[in-house]
């Protein structure tokens, strides 16, 4: 008896405390199975690691493995330590390694609810990496095995909240064919204005006429571009968190080269010859220096020009530090300024597949930068487009066609 609690202790380590328990019975309980679990080799006393010390431990060597440059990046593997600074420090159970169970990762989600009121969505990335960092204990020879590989969420159906929406991913609001002309035909008219004016059109055009990721696009150099074969080749991304440009996608389909359409191509040359003499090598340079422009500059000017074009209620906030930032008031993009683009482009391929013959599943799948066309189609192909009220008419038509039904007339 130690204080209030019952304690294990083994005596050829220095009395090193083992466990401890609150009531004898239990002490007792557990003695008999650790010895039984030592004699059989299943626990190893002198090398037992608790959870808690060891996943910090974890969490800093993924941050050193992001800085040797890899394939690993520092921003990457940033949110093991971001989960135990802001909810692991005072939920992760004061285990060791080989007596972590699923009633233990249930606990912590719970306390994960009570303590910090996480969403479920956080609650599965923290348990995600709770599961990826018992891989990687395995992998080191710190424990053989543990029973928290078998976790499932759905064996654990009181954790996952009534309300669908907090289970699903967030979706992407598609920007209608209507409102993106709109759009451009404004920008049109005051491209000549000043710098900031025409960089508005370019980008909201490029992202619209291209379907690229907005660090694709960004990471575009003068020497990724052809004009004579009317292609710019992806094959590297601007990763602004890790300060350079690296020369490799997010998959390997997702290098590959896009068309310049012929609708674009006049726009771009423009934009190239207002910015020849810039002396960054990037299609989109930034304002100093010979560097991109950054991507908050990208959604900044994205948002102030939806609040323009009546798409958005935006409000400049001012820091008490001095600084200042955009808070998005109302908009249907908010939370996808950018991806709406990129979704709106995937989506008209797909549509336009049943009408052109020349856009098969590979050349749209390419387009995007996808390995399968079922990614393509899993991603895009649930969205409905906005269309005009004439739009609307003839399709409304065509399914009362195909329905092939009348209402009597007697009624």
């Amino acid at each position: 008896k130690e204080n209030k609690f019952f304690v294990i202790q083994d005596w050829s380590n220095n009395r090193k405390q083992i466990a401890k328990y609150s009531s004898m019975t239990a002490a007792r309980a557990a003695l008999r199975k650790l010895i039984a679990d030592v004699a059989t080799k299943k626990v190893v006393i002198d090398d037992r690691h608790k959870v808690r010390d060891i996943f910090q431990k974890f969490a800093a060597k993924k941050l050193e493995d992001g800085e040797a440059g890899g394939k690993l990046t520092r921003e990457g593997v940033r949110r093991y330590d971001a989960f135990w600074r802001n909810y692991l420090y005072d939920t992760m159970p004061d285990l060791y390694l080989d007596e972590l169970r699923n009633r233990h990762i249930e606990e912590l989600v719970k306390q994960l609810y009570l303590k910090h009121k996480a969403t479920y969505r956080t609650a599965q990335n923290i348990v995600s990496a709770i599961l990826t960092f018992i891989r990687w204990c395995i992998d080191k020879d710190l424990i053989a095995h543990s029973p928290t590989l078998k976790w499932r969420w759905e064996n654990h159906q009181h954790l996952i909240p009534e309300d669908i929406s907090l289970e699903k991913k967030k979706e992407t609001t598609l920007i209608s064919q209507d409102q993106c002309q709109n759009l451009i035909d404004n920008l049109m008219a005051n491209k000549n204005k000043d710098w900031l004016s025409s960089f508005k059109l370019m980008i909201i055009a490029a992202l619209a006429f291209t379907g690229l990721r907005l660090s694709e696009l960004i990471g575009i150099t003068y020497d990724k571009i052809d004009i004579g074969n009317r292609q710019i080749f992806i094959d590297g991304r601007y990763d602004f968190r890790e300060g350079y440009r690296k020369n490799r996608t997010k998959n390997e389909a997702s290098n590959r080269p896009i068309d310049i359409v012929d609708e674009f191509l006049p726009l771009l040359k423009w934009w190239m010859f207002i910015n020849k003499s810039h002396p960054s090598n990037y299609l989109f340079p930034a304002t100093r220096g010979t560097g991109p422009i950054s991507e908050k500059k990208v959604r900044d000017t994205l948002w102030k020009t939806y609040a323009e074009n009546g798409l958005a209620v935006i409000k400049e906030i001012t820091r008490s530090s001095g600084g200042k930032y955009l808070k998005v008031i109302e908009s249907p993009f908010k939370g996808c300024p950018t991806k709406t683009f990129r979704h709106f482009v995937g989506t008209s391929l797909i549509n336009a597949m049943s009408s052109d013959p020349l856009l098969n599943k590979n050349i749209v799948k390419d387009a995007l930068g996808h390995g399968l066309y079922s990614t393509t189609e899993e991603i895009y192909g649930n969205h409905m487009m906005v269309v005009s009220k004439d739009k609307r008419q003839q399709i409304r038509y065509a399914k009362q066609k195909a329905i092939g039904l009348k209402i009597s007339k007697n009624n």
